[in-house]
């Protein structure tokens, strides 16, 4: 397995309760990492980034899918890939 697919494969998108999660499903258990709550464009974001998309290809798309200006977008993307580092979330 390439590690790209292993860090895909590690964390885990799920939707519930309204909102989407992204779950370590590898994580030691202690510290427990509670999973970060993401909202619908974040959850998109991810899926994105799972496909093994670049930064600006994935602000093409959110602009076509959201009908955002493009520094808009790439504000959003920037600002949720340091969220995820500030979280320890590897991508």
């Amino acid at each position: 397995m390439s590690d790209n697919n292993q860090k895909t494969t590690r964390y885990q998108l799920r939707h519930a309760a309204g909102l989407y999660w992204l779950l370590d499903t590898r994580q030691p258990g202690v510290p427990y990492r509670e999973p970060l709550p993401v909202n619908e464009v974040g959850a998109r974001i991810w899926k994105l980034m799972e496909q093994g998309l670049d930064r600006e290809q994935i602000v093409r798309k959110i602009c076509e899918e959201y009908r955002v200006d493009s520094d808009t977008a790439r504000q959003d993307i920037v600002w949720f890939q340091k969220q995820l580092e500030r979280q320890g979330i590897e991508r």
